[in-house]
């Protein structure tokens, strides 16, 4: 059976998923989002979905309630919501905001946390699923293939995991984008044009991630391969390895753990 599904809140990774749901065939009419903006109402209409202004109106037949607004309106929607939320599964994408913290305002103990990125916008995210236990199994499961359609899911059984993959996964596309950038910047005092040098960047990226993503080989393996003894890359990675970058990235994922864990405890 087809699950009634309704999204508080229309933007990005609302729309990610929705839209990923339309590609691989889910009907529209299952789908309600609900968000105040007449912008993302057209867009949500425009797209073959009902949309609603109100969130209580918008939970009367959902079979599955996905949350997708700040972390700082996660309190107020449940607590609007909360009247209305008996025996329906809430699935929320918000950082740093724990299932109990939900269960609290929301009134029910139905409670899946997500904690994707923004490649779900492509197809290719990825997306840290955590739980608690009074989530029915099949539920559990029907929320995985609703999401696989935007990229790949991976299940923890510790929520305090989904800290980390909010480091790791979630704040990750960033690390990459700045290191894009940063290339782009060298390549640019070469003497390279703009639009050239974020071509040969962005290229070089997305082909080593798919190197990297189709390979039975390590990273760093797949770095050895290609650093030859006194080559370009060895003298590159030598002066990465000087600068202790391993460091560097380990700490900046840290800072990202420390702040989800600080936002979890208020």
């Amino acid at each position: 059976m087809t699950q009634q599904l309704t999204f508080i809140g229309g933007g990005n990774i609302a729309l990610a998923i929705y839209g990923g749901l339309l590609d691989a065939g889910y009907p529209p009419q299952s789908i309600t989002v609900s968000d105040p903006s007449p912008a993302q109402g057209a867009l949500a209409t425009a797209m073959g979905l009902t949309w609603q202004a109100d969130n209580a109106s918008a939970i009367k037949t959902a079979d599955i309630v996905l949350v997708c607004v700040k972390p700082n309106w996660v309190e107020t929607v449940c607590q609007e919501l909360q009247p209305a939320l008996e025996g329906q599964t809430l699935v929320s994408v918000a950082a740093g905001v724990s299932t109990a913290q939900i269960a609290q305002w929301s009134g029910t103990d139905r409670v899946i946390r997500c904690m994707p990125n923004t490649p779900a916008l492509v197809k290719t995210g990825m997306m840290g699923l955590f739980s608690n236990p009074s989530v029915h199994p099949d539920t559990c499961a029907a929320v995985e293939n609703l999401l696989s359609s935007v990229g790949l899911t991976t299940w923890f059984d510790q929520e305090s995991d989904l800290d980390a993959v909010t480091a790791i996964s979630g704040s990750g596309p960033a690390y990459f984008f700045y290191l894009m950038e940063a290339m782009i910047t060298a390549a640019e005092s070469f003497g390279i044009e703009a639009a050239v040098a974020r071509t040969l960047v962005v290229q070089t990226a997305l082909g080593a991630a798919s190197m990297a993503a189709g390979s039975e080989h390590s990273p760093n393996a797949l770095r050895q391969q290609v650093t030859s003894p006194g080559g370009t890359t060895e003298a590159a990675c030598s002066l990465l390895t000087e600068a202790d970058f391993t460091a560097l990235v380990t700490a900046a994922c840290a800072a990202a753990k420390a702040r989800s864990e600080a936002l979890s405890a208020h």
